[in-house]
């Protein structure tokens, strides 16, 4: 029996901002790899928000303030989403598993947001390891007090959910709101 319900922020609940500028043909393939090196050492807790904002101004040659905002302020919101986790919670535990800074998520989700919508926030910068490690998504259990085949992951990268999986968790690919409603609407039948 699922007891609870594990979110992804970044290609879920928003667009991955990194990840879009690093995938974008204009970006020349240094400055994408140099930029996904940062982002990897903010996600892993080693760089503040701050720090990798500096860092990516001097390394893209864009003022800071430019940087902030098209990276770590959210400009499109997955309502459909929002909405169903907010009636899911009546019934689920939730949580948001993300690899991502410590201090970068209150772009995106107030306190009050976070609050309304998960029983658990488990940031890989605060915690020192990150999706595929299988200890990540073990917290998330402990966390929730539930055992790894009470969950369904939701992420939008195919490596976690079969890391997920490999656990005893069931997971969905996360691709449009469509999908994972015909998914999600399945494994709690």
């Amino acid at each position: 029996m699922i007891r609870a319900l594990i979110f992804d922020c970044f290609g879920v609940f928003y667009p991955d901002p990194v990840f879009a500028y690093m995938q974008d043909p204009l970006t020349p393939p240094e400055k994408a790899d140099a930029l996904h090196a940062l982002d990897e050492q903010a996600v892993r807790g080693k760089l503040s928000k701050k720090e990798f904002i500096q860092k990516a101004a001097l390394l893209l040659n864009k003022p800071e303030d430019d940087i902030e905002r098209q990276l770590f302020q959210r400009h499109s919101t997955n309502k459909q989403l929002v909405d169903f986790v907010k009636q899911a919670r009546n019934t689920y535990k939730t949580a948001l598993l993300s690899n991502v800074g410590r201090d970068i998520m209150d772009g995106f989700f107030t306190s009050d947001e976070l609050r309304e919508l998960f029983d658990e926030v488990i940031l890989s910068g605060n915690e020192k390891f990150a999706k595929p490690d299988p200890e990540f998504f073990i917290l998330a259990c402990k966390r929730l007090g539930v055992m790894p085949e009470e969950t369904i992951l939701i992420d939008d990268v195919a490596t976690y959910c079969e890391a997920a999986k490999s656990l005893g968790m069931q997971a969905i690919c996360y691709q449009s709101f469509d999908q994972f409603s015909n998914e999600i609407h399945f494994l709690l039948q």
